[in-house]
């Protein structure tokens, strides 16, 4: 069992996420261009180089905008987390798997993976953005559900076993 209350929170869109890959594309090209200026690279090594970064930057615009989740509510039933797609709509949750992959006090982006009916974690693994002004008197008690960590028991040959 977990200590943290049952919440829901809304998932909005990432909206300083093209602006961040916006940046990192400059800031690499940046390095490859100083690069290319002190070692003085000509021909097949700079073009291999230039093919890379550009290879790299347009593989990352055309997969990272299918690996987050958006517009729907992210959930704590107090004893799993589930995925709801449409905020509105009266789908099937799916459960998910979570785990912290940034916190900056105010925002959290989650790594989500989907579950199958054994709890077992099946398909790409996916990412949320959620931020505290999305739904400010839930965001501490969301905050709880996301770090805490399920109690576990010793049995008698020392390991441990989570309690269901």
């Amino acid at each position: 069992m977990y200590n943290a209350p049952p919440v829901v929170y809304p998932v909005g869109r990432f909206a300083v996420g093209r602006l961040l890959f916006v940046a990192v594309c400059v800031l690499s090209a940046v390095g490859l261009l100083s690069w290319q200026m002190q070692t003085l690279a000509t021909g097949s090594k700079l073009w291999a180089a230039w093919g890379l970064w550009g290879a790299c930057a347009g593989s990352a615009a055309l997969w990272a905008p299918r690996q987050t989740f958006s517009g729907g509510r992210l959930g704590w039933s107090g004893e799993a987390w589930f995925w709801q797609a449409h905020a509105d709509s009266a789908e099937q949750a799916q459960p998910v798997a979570v785990s912290v992959g940034l916190d900056t006090g105010q925002g959290l982006l989650l790594w989500l993976q989907p579950l199958n009916e054994q709890g077992h974690a099946q398909g790409r693994l996916l990412s949320a953005w959620l931020q505290a002004g999305a739904m400010p008197s839930k965001w501490h008690g969301f905050r709880c559900a996301v770090y805490s960590r399920p109690k576990t028991v010793v049995l008698t040959d020392g390991r441990p076993q989570e309690l269901v």
